[in-house]
């Protein structure tokens, strides 16, 4: 492309680690600046030095808050950036909580890795960043509304668009060069566009995520979605069991609190104890709902419970005919290892799923039915009933995807397909 240079550092054959660099009219914008998650050998990237210069960024422009997307942004700071990073109102609230948490984990990890005896005089590992990195990256965020048109210099801008993934979450329009790129970010359902129509298509090259781009999903109603949700929980309360929803603490977290808040209102579900065994979890959601009209009620329902410390915790695995959700998403970390180290074992209990599950990740091994997994040192025996909740998912599916792309053209140029696995990659470019 004439004037204008791509490089893809991130969600290149893969779903996690989104980053892009644009060069062209003599700057230098990143796009995204992710996270890898999954297997360890993907996690290790994430400790790979930057493959381009920090101090070289003119701008950061993140799409939204997904640690995905958004969490190596401090190291960025770390190690030499001085650019603004832009981003819209919800998404700079939310990426502080995450990134505590991130490095309040990286902490730990270090820490742990340090103490191994194989380690003995290895140079010690290091976390990714800390409190005053984040600190620095925030001192630089810079809030923007959608459809805006936002001026860089040297005939450089971007405007973002309402991307329907989660809330806050954008695909960005950049012009630089005499160059109109599209990085659609992560896509959610549905066709409604908040920009006028007539600024649509005409790009000379897209950038698009393929997560689901090899499969349909069937269209499932939010009350349908409830009611399924409300039987497995009937099911596994009246058998004597918990059920346990390791939930990604934004956007998953707040949905299947909402739901709960809705069925316990109609009167559907009896007014069971359901307990958010997450602080991150908290923060998110106390983030999230001043930009939600909807779901509000479940801060004051007295049956959803939030757990506030780690004996308030462990006082859950003491418990029966209770929900507890609590993160990872993929069962990769956090407060769930320890109540699945317990459930997994009981055929009374039910694992719920609640979203994509990597490939290698151990929500995954469990999804594909394994019998005995090991957890944090533990081999466990699988009797729990496992099941996926459908209907949570915030990502186009193939045909979602199919008509974005169709909306936005002519695309006289390339069509960069991201942010999926192999299998997702080759059938949505078949597609």
């Amino acid at each position: 492309m004439s004037g204008v240079t791509i490089r893809f550092h991130g969600a290149a054959g893969t779903v996690t680690g989104s980053c892009f660099e644009v060069r062209g009219a003599g700057k230098t914008l990143l796009v995204d600046c992710g996270m890898f998650q999954g297997t360890r050998s993907l996690e290790a990237l994430n400790h790979e030095p930057l493959p381009f210069d920090p101090a070289e960024i003119d701008a950061v422009l993140l799409t939204h808050a997904h640690l995905d997307h958004s969490g190596r942004l401090a190291y960025l700071y770390a190690s030499g950036c001085k650019a603004r990073t832009y981003c819209t109102a919800p998404s700079a609230d939310i990426i502080k909580p995450l990134l505590q948490d991130a490095a309040k984990l990286q902490a730990a990890d270090a820490e742990r890795r340090n103490r191994r005896a194989d380690r003995a005089g290895l140079p010690p590992f290091v976390p990714l960043y800390d409190g005053k990195d984040i600190a620095k990256l925030h001192r630089n965020v810079r809030a923007v509304s959608y459809c805006e048109e936002n001026n860089l210099g040297n005939g450089v801008s971007f405007r973002f668009w309402d991307a329907r993934h989660i809330v806050g979450s954008a695909s960005i329009e950049i012009n630089i060069a005499g160059q109109r790129l599209l990085f659609s970010g992560d896509i959610g359902p549905g066709r409604s566009i908040n920009c006028t129509a007539s600024e649509i298509g005409g790009y000379n090259h897209v950038i698009c995520e393929s997560t689901y781009g090899d499969r349909d999903r069937e269209l499932i109603l939010v009350s349908e979605r409830r009611e399924t949700l409300a039987r497995h929980v009937e099911e596994a309360i009246a058998a004597g069991g918990n059920v346990l929803i390791p939930a990604f603490a934004l956007e998953r977290t707040q949905a299947i609190l909402e739901d709960f808040d809705a069925l316990f209102e109609s009167g559907r579900l009896s007014p069971i104890n359901v307990f958010l065994d997450s602080p991150l979890a908290q923060k998110v959601t106390m983030a999230v709902m001043r930009y939600r009209d909807s779901g509000t009620g479940m801060l004051d329902r007295t049956n959803i419970r939030f757990i506030e410390n780690v004996a308030e915790s462990k006082k859950l695995n003491r418990m029966t005919g209770v929900v507890i959700i609590a993160g990872s998403g993929m069962c990769t970390g956090g407060r769930i290892r320890h109540h699945l180290i317990r459930n997994l074992p009981r055929r009374q209990s039910r694992l719920l799923l609640s979203g994509f599950q990597v490939a290698g990740t151990l929500g995954a091994v469990l999804r594909d039915g394994a019998k005995r997994v090991r957890i944090s040192g533990n081999d466990v025996i699988v009797k729990a009933q496992v099941a996926t909740l459908e209907g949570y998912s915030n990502h186009a599916d193939r045909s979602g995807l199919v008509e974005w792309i169709k909306d936005r053209t002519p695309v006289t140029g390339s069509l960069f397909l991201v942010h999926g696995e192999q299998s997702a990659l080759a059938g949505f470019a078949d597609a």
